[in-house]
């Protein structure tokens, strides 16, 4: 019979296995080449070389990072955007949402574009998540806010953005996450964290 001692101390075990994975870097950079400069995010080209003692590249996009918000009514419904993703070349609904400028806390960000989209200001701004939008190649973290105890104010988007605001219920939040109709991860995640919260 296997007792909770055994339990605790793989468990400890495996905690330090995981400190040293994270703080031991599986590879050496020898050099870092700058290809790209751009308003949004930089491309570097990282010339590596693993512990296996393999040469090879990482192609990496370097990016600020973005906060977006989850903005809940009085009653309860959730205000969305609707706008036109031009990599996508298609019409995405998704949380309010936007870059972190050069030296502003992630929770500067959300409320800025929880005005700035939907036209409202929360009364009460409470974080739920991060996350990285795609490691595979890009460095940005994603910072989700609930939006709570919202009032009206004068919305004010970019010039170059067309939006649409969207009021949904719980109920068709649910059944868009049933039926695959986000397909934006933030938003995914930001509205799964509303309703598992909820239930709870």
């Amino acid at each position: 019979m296997l007792h909770w001692g055994f339990f605790l101390s793989v468990r400890s075990r495996n905690v330090e296995l995981r400190r040293e994975i994270v703080l031991k870097l599986p590879h050496t950079l020898n050099r870092r080449k700058e290809v790209y400069r751009g308003r949004i995010v930089n491309l570097v080209v990282d010339d590596i070389t693993t512990d296996q003692g393999i040469n090879t590249i990482r192609e990496v996009f370097q990016h600020p990072g973005g906060a977006a918000v989850v903005p809940v009514l009085p009653e309860g419904d959730v205000l969305l955007v609707r706008q036109f993703r031009y990599p996508m070349q298609e019409y995405l609904l998704e949380l309010p949402a936007g870059k972190i400028d050069a030296g502003e806390p992630p929770e500067e960000t959300a409320a800025r574009e929880l005005a700035e989209e939907v036209g409202h200001k929360a009364g009460r701004l409470t974080k739920i998540a991060e996350c990285y939008s795609t490691p595979g190649f890009c460095d940005e973290k994603l910072h989700i806010y609930l939006a709570e105890d919202l009032t009206p104010v004068q919305a004010s988007g970019d010039d170059d953005e067309d939006l649409e605001v969207v009021r949904l219920t719980r109920a068709e939040l649910l059944a868009h996450l049933e039926h695959g109709q986000f397909r934006d991860a933030k938003t995914i995640i930001g509205i799964q964290h509303l309703l598992l919260q909820k239930r709870g």
